[in-house]
């Protein structure tokens, strides 16, 4: 049974892996209807500037229809799927939110939102973290490992 309504959430979504379905798998257990903020594909390059290989990373409209993809195959209907372009997205303006998922590297950001919320008349967010996902050799999983990894494979 959720324990919330309404359950938001953001990210890049790129070459969508174990760790992002961990969020998506707690954001289906934490809350009824699920908001996801989808980085653009100018914000998500923004975010990664140092990362030579930004020219692998999926578009929008790709990541936007891999995360359609996995929460139909896990049979959620409710969810929205949000374009965002800054650090915040939607959150400052969700009304109905009454959770949000992150990792700890974005847990920073969940508290930013809680400490902004209320100056718009907002509850605050119960905010809950999931820990990084690690493959079998304990590192952790990411988008810009797997983009090395293809940028490796296509120069071989």
């Amino acid at each position: 049974m959720p324990w919330v309504d309404e359950v938001i959430m953001g990210g890049t979504f790129d070459h969508l892996h174990q760790g992002h379905k961990a969020l998506l798998e707690a954001a289906l257990s934490f809350g009824k209807l699920i908001r996801i903020g989808l980085t653009n594909d100018q914000f998500a390059k923004s975010l990664r500037r140092s990362d030579r290989n930004l020219d692998l990373m999926q578009t929008f409209d790709i990541r936007k229809r891999e995360l359609q993809k996995y929460l139909e195959k896990r049979g959620c209907t409710d969810f929205e799927i949000i374009e965002i372009d800054h650090r915040y997205g939607f959150a400052l303006d969700a009304k109905n939110a009454e959770g949000i998922v992150v990792t700890e590297e974005t847990y920073p950001t969940a508290i930013d939102i809680n400490k902004l919320r209320p100056l718009s008349g907002m509850d605050q967010l119960l905010i809950l973290v999931i820990p990084f996902v690690y493959d079998e050799q304990g590192i952790i999983i990411s988008s810009r490992r797997i983009r090395q990894q293809l940028a490796e494979v296509k120069e071989n």
